[in-house]
């Protein structure tokens, strides 16, 4: 046989070798994505704020080693507003293996921990009381997840770093009005780790109390800490003007706040919240028995910045608390309308955006 009829008769063999061993090359992969650990997640509804709950989870499990269909499988469903589905979609995830669920927003949650899981259920999204509440009347076998929760600690952190001189923390309060003892206990507990002291400065609109009270205070020495946890009906834009005649600084808890003149303020956003949610899934897949920890406290790590109020304070904003997650705003509208700014989210990245329903698999027929 000549040697240009062998190469004839090779060459379509090596064709057909190729093909088979791609073939059986993809089966392989396939079966490698099938034995990866599978993530599941689901909420009532999509939008803005899951979805960067969403980005924030799997940007977290990204930095801790697990890429969606490399080292780790993610799937995102919606419920679509609908309670039915909702928990099809629970039972079609355990079906289908999933390593853990994450159930986000109260209604998933609810719904997700009535279910007789076996696997690990990662609630978020939801306020403390109704986290416990879950968990007490849950069928689940192992709840956990990062709830939103009252956080004194954050507030008074700030302080220490931006005026680290400080050393009383005035806390207004109404001056009828009991509520918020709690709070105060909490934060004095929290005060007396990093060397603060907490004073109530008591608000009265009717009698003008608040100028004179607030000039008993040491400049410098004194910041204000605006709580609207403590004081929701606190008359914002006169305790601030009163402590800026006096040369104190005005912290806040709240964003609003700042937009109307406190100096700054750290809260808790979405995005940041799903990081710790990633966190959490990354600590299970390493560790199943991290699936059996308490109910985590949501941690603000959002930094909101007045600049307009900084300069006219004189304060120089630590490089420290600038290379944080933030924004800062250009100015203080004291008069006027009340603008009311949200702090946003990072730009989530667009592979980590969640899957629209008609890119996802729907939950199994006989459950419909």
């Amino acid at each position: 046989m000549s040697a240009h009829r062998l190469r004839l008769l090779i060459l379509p063999l090596a064709a057909t070798l190729l093909a088979v061993s791609a073939t059986m090359a993809g089966a392989q992969t396939a079966g490698e994505k099938d034995a990866l650990p599978f993530v599941a997640v689901t909420a009532i509804v999509r939008d803005a704020s899951i979805d960067a709950l969403y980005t924030g989870m799997t940007d977290a499990l990204r930095e801790a080693g697990f890429r969606d269909g490399d080292t780790v499988r993610l799937r995102f469903e919606s419920a679509r507003a609908d309670a039915v589905r909702a928990a099809e979609l629970v039972r079609t995830f355990e079906r289908q293996g999933a390593t853990v669920i994450v159930a986000l927003s109260e209604p998933s949650a609810r719904i997700a921990a009535a279910e007789r899981l076996r696997v690990p259920l990662v609630i978020a999204g939801i306020e403390q009381a109704t986290a416990n509440e879950i968990r007490r009347k849950r069928k689940a076998r192992l709840v956990t997840g990062i709830v939103n929760a009252d956080r004194f600690d954050s507030p008074l952190a700030l302080i220490r770093e931006f005026a680290p001189n400080v050393r009383t923390v005035a806390i207004p309060v109404g001056v009828d009005d009991p509520a918020g003892e709690d709070a105060i206990r909490s934060a004095t507990a929290f005060a007396r780790g990093i060397d603060l002291t907490i004073e109530q400065l008591p608000v009265s609109i009717e009698n003008g109390s608040i100028g004179a009270r607030i000039d008993s205070f040491s400049a410098g020495r004194t910041a204000i800490l605006l709580d609207r946890r403590i004081f929701p009906d606190a008359p914002v834009e006169q305790i601030i003007a009163a402590a800026e005649a006096a040369n104190l600084l005005v912290f806040a808890s709240d964003e609003d706040t700042v937009v109307r003149g406190a100096l700054a303020a750290i809260v808790t956003d979405s995005y940041g919240t799903g990081l710790q949610i990633g966190r959490l899934v990354a600590r299970i897949l390493r560790d199943p028995s991290a699936a059996r920890t308490m109910l985590q406290p949501a941690e603000p790590t959002y930094v909101v910045i007045n600049q307009d109020t900084a300069s006219r304070a004189g304060i120089e904003i630590p490089e420290t608390i600038l290379a944080r997650r933030g924004r800062i705003i250009g100015w203080a509208d004291i008069e006027g309308p009340r603008p009311r700014g949200k702090p946003a989210a990072p730009e989530p990245p667009s592979a980590a955006s969640p899957a629209t329903s008609e890119e996802t698999e729907e939950p199994d027929s006989e459950q419909r």
